[in-house]
């Protein structure tokens, strides 16, 4: 067997199209599907159904169970090789911007002067990568991703209250803040709005800094993370009965992940960033 086309193979099976794996592995897209070809015709049968979407076969789904040790035996050799104090290249990180403020900014010059050849590209985004895609190297997130060749690890516990700013007058009609955009579907957002009902937010912002900035400022109440608030001057927490809301019980704490795509965790660079935000690495 040609270890090329186990390759390819392993690669459109992972990514879901041919043009992704064309893209991954640095390749045209008529060599993917000339490497697929010639292991359908090895195989004597299709691996892949490549309507409307492509999809494994039953045989397809054999052959990735049996590439799979291959892959990562791969990569563990392909690291042993590289595994070196002189690590160079890119890792794109994606996470949410108030972790790269509160907790990165204040780490990254130990960890620069331990790799400087190494390049770090730090994604406030919001929307959640394709890791499988390569959007991404690693991504930190307030979910667990259920699906989907990942390793996944909990990073910590984020808690959550009801904030005011103190010098701000609590009474039933007190406004309240919330969020807009892409965080108007989190947990704490809907919450909020189950709190405060009818009552409408009235401001909301596509930031949770700002929206604590907002707090702050004296604009009204909203729900935040613990250590945003106490990084803020001047707040308070403050009961549902304070301000008019509706008494749901404590706000639900959420754990932040890392996660990182099976076929990255070998990689040198790599697992040096994941070590780096797990804790494990020090300089």
């Amino acid at each position: 067997m040609q270890w090329d086309l186990l390759r390819t193979f392993e690669a459109v099976a992972r990514l879901g199209s041919l043009t992704a794996a064309a893209k991954a592995l640095e390749v045209s897209q008529s060599t993917v599907s000339r490497h697929l070809s010639k292991l359908e015709q090895d195989a004597g049968s299709p691996l892949f159904l490549r309507e409307p979407a492509v999809c494994l076969t039953d045989r397809g789904v054999s052959l990735l169970a049996a590439v799979r040790p291959m892959v990562d035996a791969a990569l563990a050799a392909r690291s042993a090789l590289e595994d070196t104090v002189e690590l160079r290249g890119q890792v794109t990180v994606t996470t949410v911007g108030e972790l790269i403020r509160w907790d990165l900014t204040r780490r990254l010059p130990a960890f620069h002067r331990a790799y400087p050849h190494l390049r770090l590209c730090l994604l406030a985004d919001n929307h959640i990568a394709s890791l499988a895609a390569g959007d991404a190297d690693v991504a930190v997130r307030l979910s667990r991703p259920e699906r989907g060749e990942l390793i996944v690890r909990k990073l910590h516990t984020v808690s959550y209250g009801l904030f005011a700013a103190r010098s701000l007058e609590l009474h039933a009609e007190v406004a309240w803040l919330g969020l807009a955009g892409s965080l108007a579907q989190i947990p704490e957002q809907r919450r909020a709005e189950r709190m405060f009902a009818p009552r409408r937010p009235c401001l909301r912002v596509e930031d949770v800094e700002a929206l604590g900035l907002l707090v702050e400022a004296g604009l009204g109440v909203a729900i935040l993370p613990c250590q945003l608030a106490a990084r803020l001057d001047d707040l308070v927490e403050v009961t549902p009965d304070q301000v008019g809301a509706k008494d749901l019980g404590p706000v639900p704490t959420r754990d932040l992940w890392m996660v990182v795509h099976r076929s990255k965790q070998h990689v040198p660079r790599v697992r040096a960033v994941t070590q780096w935000l797990t804790g494990e690495w020090s300089p």
